[in-house]
């Protein structure tokens, strides 16, 4: 289905996406932050599998790179479980992660390749805010969108370690944060999914142990400027 707004447009599971995949039917191994980006796509990707009648399951899995992670990822499955209760969610995988952080992702996909059927990879990556848009931490705004960032893990890594027939699927890559915000506004998710996603990168010294948003990550800027507003909570 395509998705538009004034900030850009996504066709998300697009027919021709869909007849490169080697299988119409098995699983999406869906990379779950516990963000606002993630969060959307697990929430449109249940969406098509349910009103298209697709023939795949999602396993959502997530690295715990804050103490609260698993669970708020746990609380946005749930959330989007409940739903769509049609789609079958296989069990949330997780684990701790520490760097170099391809070395993990390089782990995860060959795990969960294993595991089970997987037709594609996918992640919520979207462009960068803008440098204007950054009062702090504008060196990092350079560096997220480079293909040195972790985050930008994509089809290429998959295929350095031996995985040559499933994609890593990115579909908000040419859209901003912005496109997020208004989709959960179109979408009629501001109440009820958004405030369960967690952007904040912030140390628990500056987070009161991840209680409140620190407000000063990069993390915290985009969403701030993006949705007008920070974390619900840490």
């Amino acid at each position: 289905m395509i998705y538009a707004n004034e900030y850009g447009t996504v066709d998300l599971l697009a027919e021709q996406f869909l007849q490169s995949l080697k299988s119409d039917k098995g699983t999406i191994g869906v990379k779950l932050s516990g963000g606002a980006d993630t969060a959307l796509l697990l929430h449109l990707l249940a969406k098509e599998i349910s009103e298209r009648n697709l023939n795949f399951s999602i396993v959502p899995y997530t690295f715990n790179d804050k103490p609260d992670r698993f669970i708020v990822a746990q609380n946005i499955i749930h959330e989007v479980a409940k739903t769509f209760p049609k789609v079958k969610f296989e069990k949330h995988q997780y684990d701790e992660i520490s760097p170099p952080y391809r070395k993990v992702f390089d782990k995860w996909a060959l795990k969960l390749t294993r595991q089970y059927d997987i037709v594609f990879f996918t992640n919520g990556v979207n462009l960068p805010a803008p440098e204007e848009a950054i009062t702090i931490n504008k060196e990092l705004a350079k560096f997220v969108g480079t293909r040195e960032a972790p985050r930008n893990y994509d089809t290429q890594d998959l295929e350095r370690i031996g995985i040559q027939d499933i994609p890593e699927y990115s579909p908000f890559k040419d859209v901003d944060k912005r496109f997020t915000a208004q989709l959960y506004e179109d979408e009629f998710l501001l109440e009820t999914l958004f405030p369960l996603t967690r952007s904040c990168l912030g140390s628990a010294e500056v987070t009161d142990y991840h209680e409140k948003p620190c407000k000063i990550c990069y993390w915290c800027e985009e969403k701030y400027w993006a949705f007008g507003q920070y974390d619900a909570i840490g």
